[in-house]
């Protein structure tokens, strides 16, 4: 009985179909008889309220060469068109294919800031239209889009870029449309749960209503705001790291033997070209701007720090290895210290004695010292004084600067070729003064770059 009664159901349900399919088509296109694509709904009446609303399924590449990002989205849009109300009995709306859609007016939006959008059309086009009884309209359609994004690489690669997303229409202004999200700010762009992207975090994303007044008109645009935070661990492995320890090789050199002039330099060359190559590699991926990165700002202290490792066997090799062979005296013993005769601050006592009759000296008298003494003596101290000013380091620097020759000639004359160059106090202090300065940079670096800026 029960199968009998389902029978009879499915009979007349399928009997019924053909009823409303030819009555729905009926309708619709009793709809588009006289219907005038060209002039928008309401014409000369309040502006049409365009409501939309937009869901990212995907977000591709973000370039900051091209200053730009890519984004695969449904843009939904939704009005009000009262030419296209109708009554059939039982439906209340209809979904319509593409082709429908040619037939109708359509809001004229773009995006503003996009450079080369596209719509899916494989295998058919990817959009569709639905219509209530009531006229309102929905459309849907499934886009990818490339807008601009500028970026401020001061921080880079610890910046978090903002990439926006501005649409209005191309020629409407707020007296015939207005663009309003459907739920409001901050709801009405929806991002899909399996959006991942290599190098960004997703923060999160903000919508806004704006009014743009132009020479043309005002009209109305909606903006969306991406905020993403860049990966850093990317560039520690592969940048900041290699550069620390590229940087930490060059001071090898300090315990290398000042007399190895070939190893000491071949080493500090290499590190900076080391260096210089990680630099240009990392700058390929980004535009030629004119202020310096986070990342310049360090790659530049390496360099600087292995240069200075350089500069520093230049200044070993002036100021300590006095002999062109193998052999030397230590710089700090190519300055002779001169002992005067007497102390400073004593006089010099001379007695004098004459012999007697009986073959004894008798002392005369207790002279003051002659004249030659004292001149001796004040020579003595002039000299150390002239040695002592000569020997200072803003005169020592002076003389490196300029390739003072006759200063070299005195240090050669003092070497002593048996005795061999002794390890040099720069090299020995730069084994402390150069890492302990490249920690404290590190340090400041990290500080003002994740806490305070």
């Amino acid at each position: 009985m029960m199968m009998l009664l389902l029978f009879h159901c499915f009979r007349y349900a399928w009997s019924q179909f053909p009823t409303y399919a030819e009555n729905t088509t009926d309708v619709l296109d009793k709809l588009l008889t006289g219907y005038r694509k060209e002039i928008r709904p309401g014409f000369g009446g309040p502006p049409l309220v365009i409501e939309t609303d937009i869901l990212i399924r995907s977000i591709g590449q973000i370039s900051e060469s091209d200053m730009d990002y890519s984004f695969q989205c449904y843009f939904r849009q939704r009005w009000t068109d009262e030419r296209l109300q109708f009554d059939i009995r039982n439906i209340s709306e209809v979904t319509l294919n593409n082709l429908f859609l040619e037939n109708i007016w359509k809001p004229n939006t773009y995006f503003l800031n996009g450079q080369k959008s596209h719509q899916h059309n494989i295998p058919r086009p990817n959009l569709f239209v639905r219509i209530r009884s009531d006229g309102r309209v929905y459309l849907s359609r499934r886009l990818t889009v490339k807008a601009a994004c500028p970026m401020k690489l001061n921080l880079y690669p610890m910046d978090r870029p903002i990439c926006s997303l501005v649409l209005g229409s191309y020629g409407y202004t707020t007296d015939d449309i207005v663009y309003l999200w459907k739920y409001g700010n901050n709801i009405s762009v929806e991002v899909n749960k399996d959006v991942r992207l290599a190098q960004f975090d997703l923060i999160s994303v903000r919508s806004s209503n704006h009014t743009d007044n132009t020479v043309f008109g005002t009209f109305s645009v909606l903006k969306v705001y991406i905020y993403f935070e860049r990966h850093l661990g990317f560039f520690v492995l592969q940048t900041y790291l290699p550069c620390s320890m590229i940087t930490c090789l060059s001071w090898v050199s300090f315990w290398i033997n000042r007399d190895a002039a070939p190893a000491r330099v071949l080493l500090g060359v290499t590190t900076i070209l080391a260096t210089a190559g990680i630099g240009m590699t990392v700058r390929e991926g980004l535009p030629r701007v004119s202020y310096a990165t986070a990342l310049d700002t360090y790659l530049n202290a390496c360099v600087l720090y292995e240069m200075a490792a350089m500069i520093e066997y230049a200044a070993v090799n002036y100021f300590t290895k006095v002999l062109p062979v193998d052999g030397g005296v230590s710089s700090d013993e190519d300055e002779e210290e001169i002992v005067p005769l007497a102390p400073p601050d004593q006089s010099v006592r001379v007695y004098l004695y004459q012999d007697t009759s009986n073959g004894q000296s008798v002392p005369l008298s207790d002279v003051q010292p002659t004249t030659e003494a004292f001149q001796g003596t004040t020579s003595h101290r002039k000299t150390r004084n002239r040695r002592k000013k000569e020997s200072s380091f803003s005169n020592l620097f002076f003389k490196c600067l300029t390739g003072n020759l006759k200063y070299r000639t005195k240090l050669r004359e003092r070497g002593n070729a048996e005795a061999g160059n002794s390890a040099s106090n720069i090299d020995v202090w730069c084994r402390y003064l150069f890492p302990g300065t490249f920690l404290v940079f590190n340090v400041s670096y990290w500080i003002c770059y994740l806490a305070i800026l």
